[in-house]
């Protein structure tokens, strides 16, 4: 099962394209070439893709039309996949995501493995001889684990999704980075800092989490109070449970999953606040809503 720092990073590329595009310069160095618009592109290599030759997040930049023509400019495409461990047959699949999806896009495209620490980042970021020196490819790394966590407010607002990333994995209790955060959080669309905010409450420490919701309810944030604190606090008002039944739907929605009859029927009947809390974080990870009652998790009661 993919790990929470994997599935959150490819969670955020596809709320957020663009940040795909400010990883690739940040490590790069380089500039990508003028774009209009970033999207989600399929992963598969080909239209029968095996598992193993399918990339975890794809992003294609594209311009408006040639004169005459119908369909935008394809200009880049990135590949973002995630990578957890050493894994030396990686070293033989990553050039075929490259080769494959630039044959299919017929455009430059680049690979972005994202690492939990430095040094698996240096040995992702080793150059792959596909054969004889002629042929070699050079994947860039981001090292999750050298992500500093952002402490001004307007750097923070001008890539949530970094300021977001970076305080989730370092799981930091610095009142300067909770503060950043709030306003950058606050300047992304309701659905998007819903989700971001149930990343963040999931990951943080007890004492972070309290800080950062007194600080939503007493600043000029307080419209994100509601459902930033919800999916967490533990209230016995009478609008608690429904209110947590529809943290788990609102989640599961807005990461693009489908939602069963029969799965709606079930959270919304359970009356535990506890069990609703465990399926508010597994709404989070999950692939399928139907996983939410997978074991462990003894399922709620209908």
């Amino acid at each position: 099962m993919p790990s929470f720092e994997h599935e959150f990073s490819l969670d955020l590329i596809r709320h957020a394209p663009d940040l795909a595009v400010r990883l690739y310069e940040r490590v790069s160095g380089a500039d990508v070439p003028d774009y209009a618009w970033a999207r989600c592109e399929s992963g598969d290599a080909t239209k029968s893709s095996p598992p193993e030759l399918r990339a975890d997040s794809v992003v294609l930049l594209e311009s408006p039309p040639a004169a005459g023509e119908e369909k935008p400019v394809r200009v880049q495409g990135i590949i973002v996949e995630p990578q957890n461990g050493y894994d030396r047959r990686k070293r033989f699949s990553w050039p075929t995501y490259v080769a494959n999806l630039r044959s299919r896009l017929e455009c430059p495209v680049v690979l972005i493995v994202f690492t939990p620490t430095d040094a698996l980042a240096k040995w992702s970021a080793q150059p792959i001889d596909c054969g004889g020196g002629y042929m070699v490819q050079r994947p860039l790394a981001v090292s999750l684990e050298a992500l500093q966590p952002v402490r001004d407010p307007e750097k923070a607002t001008e890539c949530p999704e970094l300021a977001v990333l970076a305080a989730v994995l370092h799981e930091t209790e610095d009142k300067e980075v909770l503060d950043a955060l709030i306003p950058a959080l606050a300047a992304i669309d309701e659905s998007t800092s819903t989700l971001y905010s149930d990343y963040v409450l999931q990951a943080l420490p007890t004492a972070a989490r309290m800080y950062l919701e007194d600080t939503m309810a007493t600043g000029t944030y307080e419209f994100k109070t509601e459902f930033i604190g919800r999916p967490y606090r533990q209230g016995k008002a009478d609008g608690e449970v429904e209110g947590k039944a529809g943290d788990v739907l609102m989640i599961l929605e807005t990461r693009g999953l489908s939602v069963p009859d029969a799965v709606r029927e079930r959270v919304t009947s359970c009356d535990d606040v506890e069990q609703l809390n465990t399926l508010v974080r597994r709404a989070v990870t999950v692939d399928r809503a139907e996983d939410l009652f997978a074991s462990p998790w003894s399922g709620a009661s209908a």
